[in-house]
């Protein structure tokens, strides 16, 4: 697809979507100027607590079938930012800028309560973020688990993973995404903690997949490879993508 198609396909959607937020009449002045696909993308987004704009813009053209240029990205999260739904923030210089839900954000999408991300850990909230949309794509089926959402499954004893993706057959695999170093014996008492997992007569996660930064990789391949074979053969340790 050329320039100019594109531009012409996006001029086209800005008007489906004034059309699309005229008909609802029957919600809040705020709702009503919001498309299906405004609502999906900020659920996910305080689901995840905060994603950079390329993300978002990634996000916009799995919900929409198809993808949207970085233009048309910014355009939807100004919308947002201006409807006071979202704050869109520089942190790092010459780094995407960050988009996280504002309070109204959140309470609108079902929060019950907001708390902003914290600044020390954002890297790795965005890092989560990141493994999310590679990981669950529409025409792969799985579906993603948060933290919050595993902590109504797993037993109090059981490590909470940053998320875990469920496969179609129902399998599921936790996430850990190591970026800073925690120790040997976190990481494997964490490895150990998860693969221990069970739901009855079965584990309830099929592998434990760790995610890591250049500095975190070899401490845990080296974890993983003192770990008892059952154990071993249910851990896969990679590097995380950026």
């Amino acid at each position: 697809m050329n320039v100019i198609e594109r531009e012409e396909r996006e001029e086209r959607e800005e008007r489906e979507e004034r059309e699309e937020r005229k008909e609802g009449k029957g919600r809040s002045k705020v709702s009503a100027q919001l498309t299906p696909r405004d609502f999906a993308a900020l659920t996910w987004l305080l689901e995840q607590k905060a994603a950079t704009l390329p993300q978002l813009t990634l996000l916009l053209g799995f919900l929409g079938e198809r993808e949207i240029s970085d233009r048309r990205g910014a355009q939807i999260v100004a919308r947002w930012v201006s409807l006071g739904l979202v704050e869109r923030t520089a942190i790092w210089h010459r780094k995407p800028a960050v988009v996280w839900p504002t309070s109204s954000g959140a309470l609108l999408v079902g929060a019950r309560r907001w708390k902003t991300p914290a600044l020390g850990t954002l890297r790795h909230t965005l890092a989560v973020s990141e493994v999310r949309l590679r990981v669950c794509r529409p025409w792969n089926g799985r579906t993603w688990l948060t933290e919050a959402m595993l902590r109504e499954v797993l037993a109090k004893q059981i490590r909470l993973p940053d998320g875990a993706f469920v496969e179609k057959t129902g399998e599921m695999t936790a996430v850990e995404v190591e970026l800073s170093s925690h120790g040997r014996t976190r990481v494997r008492d964490a490895m150990t903690s998860l693969t221990a997992a069970r739901d009855g007569d079965h584990d309830q996660f099929h592998h434990v997949l760790y995610l890591c930064a250049p500095e975190t990789l070899f401490q845990c391949t080296q974890v993983r490879q003192e770990l008892p074979d059952s154990i071993r053969s249910r851990v896969v340790v990679l590097p995380c993508p950026e």
